[in-house]
């Protein structure tokens, strides 16, 4: 490979991870280009990142830092009668936004792989559980199809530990 084409790609990879492309909607530090590439991660348990996006399949376990945020994504598909409500959003530890997105966004033929992201903040030091569960937009009365849990520990940042 030709020195010149060595160059460019390094230069591509440099860019892809220090290029700030996308901050979430309240405000939070910028989430680089290289995430936005490589997309969410299933998450088996362990440390949550600034910015990460979990892709929730099954109930599990983590540990994020005082201060930071993260998404947690959860596949469904439109048309199927149900939709995935947040049933812990104010949680004294950990903070889900009202708000939630879709995707991919407007009208989807029945079917569709979709995608709803919930933004959360750690807000401080401590554990809990978030539940989110896949219910009837038509019966409340019927039992969730499916419940999910994300136990999280938020942990102090390394400011507080000074």
């Amino acid at each position: 490979m030709p020195t010149c084409s060595k160059v460019t790609i390094a230069l591509l990879a440099l860019a892809c991870v220090s290029v700030p492309m996308q901050g979430c909607k309240n405000g939070p530090p910028p989430v680089m280009a290289v995430r936005l590439l490589l997309g969410g991660k299933d998450h088996n348990g362990g440390p949550i990142a600034q910015g990460d996006v979990l892709k929730l399949t099954k109930s599990t376990d983590g540990t994020a830092t005082d201060g930071e945020d993260f998404k947690v994504s959860l596949a469904s598909k439109s048309g199927d009668g149900y939709e995935w409500q947040c049933r812990t959003p104010n949680d004294a530890y950990l903070l889900v936004d009202a708000s939630f997105d879709i995707e991919p966004d407007g009208k989807l033929a029945a079917g569709t792989d979709m995608q709803t992201i919930y933004h959360l903040h750690a807000r401080k030091v401590g554990k809990t559980k978030i539940e989110f569960a896949q219910v009837s937009l038509t019966d409340k009365n019927i039992a969730a199809k499916q419940v999910l849990t994300l136990e999280v520990e938020v942990k102090a940042g390394a400011d507080a530990k000074k």
